[in-house]
């Protein structure tokens, strides 16, 4: 089998994956045992990349990352949610998505981000812009100021604002441990792992990616460690390392 081509952004620091839609497919990717590679796209040629080779764009018709072209299929897929429907479809070994779950799995993540990111977006935004390669700074401030309809990157998080950002996020993941506390299994679905899971920790790569040493220690001893050791658990279920709260040792603050 051709190893399937993974587009993904770059960071400045060593290890460069970062971003948490990608990650989702490299969970995927891994769990089904499918052999990969990497092109890295920096945030400055999304776009122009991704017409280049023909993907389609995303929600809001913008063009995104992941995107995966399959040697063995032809086939390109833009969006993690579809290629995660596409890898069901395609080599149905190890399903990430339940049959007839997929609506119920989108949703579960439209109220993650809602739940947990909403509220501290602006915060983990500041933080990002601290680890893009310099090519990409001018490109992720626009971006990101027109997506939080700002006009200074200056009041994305101001010094006043960040600890009242910091306890929302903090909040948001009480609510998501009560719903895994209900599931009264491993996973969101109880015994039953899926994309759902894969959704949560990917979102938990970018965290342990641009918080502080402090920040990520808090969120390690929140809800008896949930996160530290959810994390675990999907990396060990798809043979993966990604994200891990001990590989990285920046401060921004």
């Amino acid at each position: 089998m051709q190893p399937i081509v993974l587009y993904d952004i770059p960071c400045k620091l060593p290890k460069k994956g970062w971003a948490p839609n990608p990650s989702k497919t490299r969970f995927c990717l891994g769990h089904k045992g499918l052999p990969y590679e990497v092109v890295w796209v920096e945030f400055c040629d999304i776009a122009a990349t991704m017409k280049a080779i023909g993907a389609s764009p995303t929600a809001g018709k913008r063009y995104t990352v992941p995107v995966i072209k399959d040697p063995n299929t032809g086939a390109l897929v833009s969006d993690s949610h579809a290629i995660a429907k596409y890898l069901d479809e395609t080599y149905p070994d190890k399903p990430l998505i339940p049959r007839g779950a997929h609506v119920l799995v989108e949703t579960f993540e439209t109220l993650f981000i809602n739940t947990v990111m909403t509220p501290s977006f602006k915060l983990l935004m500041a933080r990002t812009l601290e680890i893009q390669n310099d090519i990409s700074r001018e490109a992720f401030i626009a971006s990101r100021l027109k997506m939080s309809r700002e006009t200074r990157w200056e009041d994305m998080a101001p010094e006043g604002k960040i600890q009242q950002m910091w306890a929302a996020f903090k909040r948001g993941l009480g609510v998501v441990d009560g719903w895994y506390q209900k599931s009264e299994g491993r996973w969101i679905m109880g015994d039953t792992f899926s994309f759902a899971d894969i959704v949560v920790v990917s979102w938990m790569v970018w965290w342990n990616t641009v918080l502080n040493k402090q920040e990520r220690q808090e969120v390690h001893a929140l809800h008896r460690g949930r996160w530290v050791h959810l994390l675990a658990d999907v990396n060990a279920e798809c043979n993966t390392d990604l994200g891990s709260f001990e590989k990285h040792s920046h401060s921004f603050l």
